[in-house]
């Protein structure tokens, strides 16, 4: 009886604590897209590529000072990270381009121009910043690049995974509008 007693005191306590909720976040576009255009123009944007390590569903920080990340076991993307952020960019051109055709760059489709990302550094550190870099380029409809651009942006954030999230989003819209700008002036 005793032996049992003892198993029921070590294991009462574990099945006694909770775990927290998971909190599921998604990249929003503003709700204020300025139009850049009214063209009417075929675009297509390639699965954007971003670094192995944040390719989980949970939220990944990295502090920009050293080469610590905190991997968040409870705030989490609501959707895979690389889909979540080619249906951002979608959005946010069809947004700029409201008589555009944009679509996610689908095999035998002949767009006239291809959107092509690649992030190679994209997160920050809760109460201090958040931070996307790498690059982007325009592709036109036989697959050489007619644009590229580096990315290097960085604003302040604030303390909660909600504001990092919206950060995120605020940068990747500003991105976003830049690379409807240049499609237009091609």
């Amino acid at each position: 009886m005793k032996k049992y007693f003892l198993l029921i005191c070590l294991f009462l306590p574990a099945c006694l604590s909770s775990t927290p909720d998971s909190r599921f976040y998604l990249l929003e576009n503003p709700q204020a897209t300025q139009t850049v255009s009214v063209k009417k123009i075929n675009i297509a944007v390639q699965d954007i590529s971003v670094p192995t390590y944040l390719d989980r569903p949970q939220i990944v920080l990295r502090n920009p000072d050293n080469p610590e990340l905190k991997i968040a076991e409870f705030d989490r993307w609501a959707s895979d990270l690389n889909t979540m952020l080619q249906t951002f960019v979608v959005n946010g051109l069809q947004e700029a381009l409201p008589n555009a055709v944009v679509k996610p760059l689908v095999y035998g489709g002949r767009p006239k121009y291809v959107v092509k990302i690649n992030i190679e550094k994209f997160g920050g550190w809760l109460g201090q910043s958040a931070y996307i870099s790498g690059n982007w380029q325009i592709l036109n409809n036989n697959g050489h690049v007619v644009y590229e651009q580096n990315i290097k942006t960085e604003t302040p954030c604030g303390k909660t995974y909600a504001e990092y999230v919206k950060t995120q989003s605020l940068m990747l819209n500003e991105i976003t509008n830049l690379i409807a700008k240049k499609i237009v002036s091609l």
